[in-house]
């Protein structure tokens, strides 16, 4: 079964974020752009620090998933430690991760078994003049998919000397491209929550088949400036409503919360195998897992 609900969450809160950070370097031709692109690129040197992440998924205001977690990134060590809790279609549970420069362990919160990876690689490195732009490529590409998105993009100078800049998109305003693929997203979605809420075990969010007008009809993206010119905290929110099989209509709401801090000062968590029980897996095996079903599948006794 493909149940990668922790990841897929994740990725489709925090793709908007990183959208519009894309969107910044490559096209940064107005006030409020230029604010976040250059609390983007101050907030990377800091190297290390520390993420508190809240986030829910709704559907006409009942909860299908709620996600909380705290991660901590320290790039120059290539360490990292993620803690996190859920509850879904199937229940609560737990998460932990650490990430070692050799290693990756997880451990779910209903098995004793410490699963131990082989690292991939920690992230391309773009050398010193190109570290702050996008390639070429992704300039190219950018206004064509997206739109011009800085038209949308306010900043707003808050009475304690922190910034806020934000972009909001009503569904008149949606790029093309999110218009044209996003009934495509949802329907494989769709056919993965409904696999992942019939098996036995794993993160699941079971969401509604919807049919019939299917449309996004509202982005949020804010971020929080501080006197520093960092980003401390980096908010999202995506609406999309349809109509199901019966008739119904439905306004799903999935919004992500992240609020940054300890920056240049995280150590991440790590934790002593000695004495536990542990399972160890390949490159290939990982590879091959994480294809066919992700990382929610029932663990090897």
């Amino acid at each position: 079964m493909r149940k990668k609900w922790l990841a897929i969450g994740l990725s489709v809160g925090i793709s908007g974020a990183l959208v519009w950070g894309i969107g910044v370097s490559a096209s940064a031709e107005n006030a409020g752009l230029e604010v976040y692109k250059s609390a983007l690129n101050q907030t990377k040197e800091a190297k290390s620090m520390t993420a508190n992440a809240h986030l829910e998924l709704t559907d006409n205001g009942t909860k299908l998933l709620t996600l909380d977690g705290v991660a901590k990134v320290n790039h120059d060590e290539k360490m990292a430690s993620l803690e996190a809790t859920y509850t879904g279609a199937k229940g609560e549970g737990s998460l932990q991760a650490f990430r070692e420069p050799d290693q990756v362990i997880v451990k779910k919160g209903d098995s004793d078994i410490y699963q131990v990876m082989e690292t991939m690689d920690w992230g391309h490195k773009f050398s010193k003049n190109s570290e702050d732009r996008p390639p070429a490529m992704v300039n190219h590409l950018f206004k064509p998919l997206f739109g011009n998105m800085d038209k949308w993009t306010t900043v707003e100078n808050l009475p304690d000397g922190r910034k806020r800049a934000s972009l909001e998109l009503s569904e008149e305003q949606m790029p093309a491209f999110v218009k044209v693929m996003g009934p495509t997203l949802y329907s494989k979605l769709t056919e993965r929550s409904q696999a992942a809420a019939a098996s036995e075990k794993g993160i699941a969010v079971k969401l509604p088949n919807l049919e019939e007008h299917f449309q996004v009809d509202q982005i949020l993206l804010q971020a929080t400036i501080d006197e520093q010119n960092r980003i401390e905290r980096q908010a999202a929110e995506v609406h999309v409503s349809g109509v199901d099989a019966s008739g119904e209509q439905h306004a799903l709401l999935l919004s992500l919360d992240i609020r940054l801090s300890d920056l240049a000062a995280t150590t991440p968590d790590s934790i002593d195998l000695t004495g536990k029980q542990v399972e160890k897996i390949s490159r290939e095996e990982m590879k091959s897992r994480w294809k066919k079903d992700g990382w929610n599948q029932p663990v090897s006794q």
